[in-house]
């Protein structure tokens, strides 16, 4: 009995013993397993902190980006070749058409009065001599009174020099009545041809009866462009009736140059307007600055009258300077310019990403640009795609948006 209780005294502490080693295996494992854990997302944390720090970073005209985020943004360079002398400069400018000021006519009115009729509407075609409005005036009928009343003394000033002559050729009166005579039909005559003139000059038309109507007739051929009256307005004798133009004439291009440009143009530069055959002559520079835009007017007369240019038309006109620049210029695809603060830019490649390079424009087209910038030399890398983005970038704009460099991948 006491063997018995022996073994299973026995039996006991080998199941505590082994219980008490499993139990300590199972929290070593699970210790283990925890720790791994740890490591595992410390590592984790690391590469994420590690790829959030690896973004486009901007100083000054300093770009930042690595070779995976040049990659990854679509970025294409080109490599500068040799510079070319003697670069003929072809500007581009942009403007408005608009009339020249021999095409504008002023219509006035010749008499006072009240607008009666107008005849035409704004837009209108009108021939030389057409009327255009018509014109109420009292000064007309007292023109035409006089012009009346003196014809009638003139027809008895005549019968009387007739008379006097025939008695003095009798012998009966002295030659200074007939003198006399002479004198006063001179007068007459010399007083229905100023009214005669004046009633010209107020429009009026037979000066045989009264007629209190006058017709404002256009001076020149071309279109009503605009009318300042109505119908019963009283006017003023001069007062502005509106303004025709002749559509006949070439027109004006008023173009905008920035300042930086503006030295490479001159009075009689050559000038094309895109989309159109007709081309023209720099005809004058303004001396001052518009506005905030720091622009200077210049003003191109058009050498013909071509239907593909329209009054307010906005253009796009090439000048062709005179004088061929002696600066070294250098051949970049258009795209590869950019516009801050009213100054062209290039991006550069250099070993830190890329660098903003002021350059002066001195010719450009839709597919290529010629340059001056005293930091240019053959075989460096300009950006040719992918510089809309780069700009934003250096901005201030989308760098948070720019893609970031993969870790496990690398460009060089």
């Amino acid at each position: 009995m006491s063997q018995q209780v022996s073994v299973l005294r026995n039996k006991k502490i080998f199941l505590s013993i082994c219980t008490l080693v499993l139990m300590i295996l199972g929290l070593g494992w699970a210790s283990s397993s925890a720790l791994n854990k740890s490591k595992a997302e410390k590592a984790k944390t690391q590469n994420v902190v590690d790829n959030q720090t690896e973004t486009i970073d901007v100083s000054g005209n300093q770009i930042l980006i690595s070779p995976t985020q040049i990659q990854q943004a679509d970025i294409q360079l080109q490599t500068l070749g040799q510079a070319t002398r003697e670069v003929q400069l072809a500007l581009t400018l942009q403007g408005q058409a608009q009339w020249s000021p021999q095409s504008k006519v002023v219509l006035t009115s010749p008499v006072a009065g009240i607008i009666q009729q107008v005849l035409v509407q704004p837009l209108a075609e009108v021939g030389l001599h057409s009327p255009v409005l018509a014109i109420h005036s009292p000064d007309l009928i007292q023109i035409q009174n006089d012009i009346l009343q003196i014809r009638a003394q003139l027809q008895l000033a005549s019968q009387n020099l007739a008379r006097e002559r025939s008695l003095y050729a009798e012998g009966i009166i002295a030659e200074k009545r007939v003198q006399e005579a002479q004198n006063v039909a001179q007068r007459l005559n010399i007083d229905l041809s100023a009214k005669q003139r004046m009633l010209q000059f107020m429009g009026g038309g037979s000066s045989q009866g009264l007629n209190p109507v006058v017709y404002v007739k256009s001076p020149a051929r071309g279109s009503v462009e605009s009318l300042q009256i109505s119908v019963g307005q009283y006017v003023e004798t001069g007062a502005v009736l509106g303004q025709l133009v002749n559509s006949d004439l070439p027109l004006q291009l008023m173009l905008q140059v920035p300042l930086a440009d503006s030295k490479y143009i001159q009075i009689g530069d050559l000038v094309k307007v895109e989309g159109c055959e007709i081309s023209g002559l720099v005809q004058q520079i303004s001396p001052a600055l518009s506005g905030n835009t720091q622009s200077q007017n210049v003003l191109v007369q058009m050498q013909a009258k071509d239907n593909c240019l329209k009054v307010q038309q906005f253009v796009k006109a090439n000048i062709q300077s005179h004088n061929p620049t002696t600066k070294t210029a250098w051949v970049i695809p258009s795209t590869a310019l950019t516009l801050k603060d009213n100054k062209h830019f290039i991006f550069v490649k250099n070993q830190n990403g890329f660098v903003a390079i002021p350059v002066e424009l001195v010719g450009a087209n839709q597919q290529q640009s010629h340059v001056i910038g005293n930091t240019l030399k053959p075989g460096i890398q300009v950006a040719v795609r992918g510089v809309e983005r780069l700009k934003a970038v250096w901005s201030g704009f989308g760098a948070e948006q720019a893609p970031s460099a993969s870790s496990s991948t690398s460009v060089n």
